[in-house]
């Protein structure tokens, strides 16, 4: 099982997590030069306004995954062209997404969001994810545990696709490997306490 830490970009400040910020060389001095960094963008999620000029100085050191909620094909091509190695696609923010159209742009790998929310368990669109690399879930395991329906979609995700779920407690990594995530997502600043348990 692969693990991803992530930071997140908010207001053009970099976080370690939801409340305590990081320097880029901070960053750069807790990973590996060839791991992956997950760059949730806040800014450009909630407003359109992805911190473009922020990713090559991250990408200059590592592998770059950025979330910065992309609506239309020429935001796909500014992310990488600063620096994006892998692009997340919210369905929320692109619900016309057709992956071969950014295929042809890109060879990067594309991955797309899922969220497990109340109306969307029993329809959930497999088409949607037809072409992408692999899927980012960012529903808890607690909210999954919860309905049967959700467990069963999530077993079905990770039978078919490259599964990487956010965690926030390291205790639950034996489950997400039981279900067959290909990875765990998680805070930069707990990086070392999930590197304690096994993969």
């Amino acid at each position: 099982m692969e693990l991803v830490p992530f930071i997140s970009i908010k207001n053009k400040k970099l976080y370690r997590d939801d409340r305590k910020q990081i320097t880029l060389d901070e960053i750069v001095e807790r990973l590996t030069h060839d791991q992956k960094l997950y760059v949730l963008d806040r800014d450009g999620i909630e407003r359109d306004k992805p911190n473009l000029s922020l990713y090559p100085n991250v990408s200059n050191h590592l592998p770059v995954w950025v979330d910065a909620g992309p609506r239309v094909l020429g935001d796909v091509v500014d992310i990488v062209m600063a620096g994006a190695s892998m692009i997340t696609i919210r369905r929320n923010r692109w619900s016309e997404l057709d992956v071969s159209s950014v295929r042809e742009v890109t060879e990067n790998e594309i991955y797309a969001d899922v969220a497990l929310q109340r109306h969307e368990k029993r329809s959930i669109g497999f088409s949607f994810f037809q072409g992408v690399d692999g899927l980012v879930l960012f529903d808890a395991r607690n909210q999954i545990e919860r309905d049967f329906i959700a467990r069963d979609v999530v077993k079905q995700l990770c039978a078919k696709y490259a599964l990487f779920a956010h965690e926030a407690d390291a205790k639950n990594v034996s489950y997400w490997k039981h279900l067959g995530a290909k990875g765990l997502i998680v805070n930069l600043g707990k990086i070392q306490e999930f590197k304690t348990h096994e993969f």
